[in-house]
C-alpha cells in the first residue's frame, strides 16, 4: 500500500509539471500537425512528416539557451511563457502544413501579443541562427524604451541576437559572416539599420546587413575586452531611455569606450586579427558573393611615400559620421619619417561638438606590425611623428569620430568634417628652404652649428636626420631664441635638420665638411 501512494504521488506530480504550461495556439491544427513539449516551449510540424528525433535534440539545446538568458544573462521570459502558455515555434519549408503562411526564419507576434518563432525545418544543425532567434524571444519583454526595434536603437536588437548566436561557437566559419561591410563602410554611423536608412543611402547588401556584422563589436567587447556578457544584456531590463550606444559608453565610461573603439577598428584594418582566418576568409567571401563593389570605401584615399602634399580633406561621402570612421593607406618604399597631423572642425554639421582620435597602423614585409596612437593636444587636434623602415611598406591612417552623440536629430545624418596632413619629414622638398624666423648657419659647417629664432620660443625642438631616413640626433630645447650645436662628430655629406617650435616647422638640407 505503502508503495502504491509513493507512485500515485509521482504520477501526480509529473502531471503537475506537464500542466504549469497550456497551449495556446492561433496557427496549427491539432488534426494535421503533431507536437512536442518540454519545459516552456512547444515545437509544432506536420504530421506528414516525423522529426521527433531532430525535435528531441532541438528542445534541449533551446532549454539550454533559456536557461542561460534567465540565469546567466538576466533576462526574462517571453509574455506568453508569464501568462502560463507554452511558447510556440513551429518548422516549415518542407511543403506541409505551415507553407501557406510564407514564413521565413524568424520572430513574429500571434494575434494574442504573443512572440512566435518560425523555424525552416532545415536549420536543425545550424546552432547560430536557431540560438539568435531565440535570443529575440528573450529580448521581447523588455522594459526599455531606448533599445526599441526602430530608429538609431534597433541595430542592438539584431547585433546583440548575431553575438549570442555567435557565442554558441565563436571559432564557427560563419560566426560573423556580415563583418567585411564594417571595413568597406567605416564612414557610416555605427547605428545604421534598417529603420533609420537615409534616402540618399545606396540600397545593397552591404547596407543593409551593418547592423548584424555589429555582433563583432560586441564579441570584442566581452572577449578581447574582457567585460560581462551580462552588460550586453542587462540594459533591455533597465528602464532606460538612451539608445544601446550611449548605455555602452557610459557602461564602459568615455575613456575606456573611446579607446576600446579605436583598438576595434584598427584590428579590423589589420585583416581582422582577433577572429580566425577561416573566418576572414569566409567574411571576403560573403562580400565578393553578394556585396556592390561600386560601394567600396575601405580605403578614403591612397597616397605614395610623399605623403599628401598638404591638407586634405575627404569628399562629402566619405565625411565620418558619429562613430565612425575613415581608413588611409600609405605605400611607403623608404626608410624615412613621416608626422601624421589631424585637424577637425570643432562641431558637426548640426552643430554636436566634435571629438576625433588617431591612429596608424604599419605593416611590414616580415608580417610584423606596430600600431601608434595620434597625440592629441584637444578633442579634434593632434599629431605624430613616425620613423618607417623601407620594409614598412603599408601604412593606415585611421581617424575615429566619437562625439558624445548618440542619437540622430535628422534623417540625413550628421557629419562630423576634419582635415589631415601626412608629411615625409626627409622628402619634404618644399621645406627644403630658409624660412623668415629661423635662420641655420654655417652651411656648410665643419663642427657649430648655430639656430636663430626670431623669438624666444617656448619649446624647440631639433632633429638630424641622415640621406636614408635614419634619425642621428634629437633634443629638445625650452626658453631659447639662439642655439649652438656641435656637430664635428658627423662623417662629412648632406644630412636634414629639422627645426619645430610650437608654432612653426622647417627642414633645412644641411652639408657637413
Amino acid at each position: 500500500m505503502k508503495n502504491i501512494t509513493i507512485v500515485a504521488v509521482l504520477i501526480l506530480f509529473s502531471e503537475f509539471l506537464h500542466a504549469q504550461y497550456s497551449i495556446k495556439d492561433t496557427f496549427a491544427n491539432p488534426l494535421e500537425c503533431t507536437y512536442m513539449t518540454r519545459d516552456a516551449f512547444i515545437i509544432w510540424w506536420d504530421n506528414d512528416y516525423d522529426y521527433s528525433v531532430e525535435v528531441d535534440i532541438l528542445l534541449d539545446q533551446i532549454i539550454e539557451y533559456r536557461n542561460e538568458c534567465l540565469n546567466e544573462l538576466n533576462m526574462m521570459d517571453p509574455p506568453g511563457v508569464i501568462d502560463g502558455y507554452y511558447q510556440n515555434i513551429y518548422l516549415h519549408g518542407d511543403g506541409g502544413y505551415f507553407d501557406s503562411n510564407g514564413w521565413g526564419n524568424g520572430v513574429g507576434t500571434d494575434s494574442n501579443g504573443y512572440p512566435f518563432y518560425t523555424m525552416p525545418y532545415n536549420l536543425f544543425n545550424d546552432i547560430i541562427t536557431v540560438a539568435h532567434e531565440i535570443f529575440h524571444l528573450y529580448q521581447y519583454n523588455s522594459n526599455s524604451p531606448g533599445f526599441a526595434y526602430s530608429g538609431d536603437s534597433q541595430w542592438y536588437i539584431e547585433a546583440s541576437a548575431n553575438w549570442y548566436g555567435a557565442r554558441q561557437d565563436f571559432t564557427a566559419e560563419r560566426a560573423f559572416i556580415e563583418a567585411e561591410s564594417l571595413v568597406k563602410l567605416p564612414q557610416v554611423p555605427f547605428w545604421l539599420s534598417f529603420d533609420n536608412f537615409p534616402n540618399t543611402y545606396p540600397e545593397n547588401w552591404q547596407r543593409y546587413v551593418h547592423q548584424y556584422a555589429l555582433a563583432l563589436f560586441l564579441f570584442y567587447l566581452t572577449e578581447e575586452v574582457g567585460i560581462s556578457p551580462n552588460v550586453i544584456s542587462e540594459g533591455f531590463y533597465m528602464g532606460l531611455t538612451e539608445t544601446p550606444q550611449e548605455y555602452l559608453y557610459n557602461q564602459l565610461g568615455p575613456i575606456l569606450y573611446r579607446n576600446t573603439f579605436m583598438d576595434w577598428i584598427a584590428s579590423m584594418t589589420n585583416d581582422f586579427d582577433f577572429i580566425t582566418e577561416n573566418q576572414r576568409v569566409a567574411n571576403e567571401s560573403e562580400w565578393l558573393t553578394y556585396a556592390d563593389p561600386d560601394d567600396d570605401n575601405e580605403y578614403t584615399e591612397v597616397f605614395d611615400f610623399n605623403g599628401t602634399n598638404g591638407w586634405f580633406q575627404p569628399a562629402f561621402e566619405d565625411i565620418t559620421n558619429a562613430w565612425s570612421y575613415n581608413t588611409y593607406k600609405l605605400e611607403n618604399t623608404n626608410s624615412t619619417s613621416y608626422t601624421f597631423e589631424l585637424n577637425g572642425d570643432s562641431n558637426g554639421t548640426f552643430g554636436s561638438p566634435s571629438y576625433f582620435q588617431g591612429k596608424i597602423l604599419v605593416k611590414n614585409t616580415d608580417g610584423s606590425h606596430m600600431f601608434y596612437d595620434l597625440l592629441m593636444t584637444d578633442d579634434t587636434n593632434g599629431a605624430k611623428t613616425i620613423d618607417v623602415s623601407s620594409s614598412d611598406t603599408e601604412i593606415y591612417y585611421i581617424i575615429g569620430s566619437m562625439p558624445t552623440y548618440f542619437e540622430e536629430i535628422d534623417q540625413e545624418f550628421q557629419l562630423f568634417p576634419y582635415q589631415i596632413k601626412i608629411s615625409n619629414v626627409i622628402l619634404d622638398v618644399s621645406a627644403f628652404t630658409t624660412a623668415n624666423f629661423i635662420k641655420a648657419y654655417p652651411n656648410p659647417i665643419e663642427d657649430i652649428l648655430r639656430v636663430e629664432l626670431d623669438a624666444h620660443a617656448h619649446e624647440i625642438e631639433i632633429e638630424l636626420y641622415s640621406t636614408i631616413g635614419h634619425k642621428i640626433f634629437a633634443e629638445t630645447y625650452f626658453n631659447k631664441k639662439e642655439i649652438e650645436i656641435d656637430f664635428s662628430h658627423l662623417n662629412d655629406g648632406v644630412n636634414f635638420l629639422k627645426v619645430s617650435t610650437n608654432k612653426n616647422s622647417i627642414i633645412f638640407k644641411l652639408l657637413k665638411k
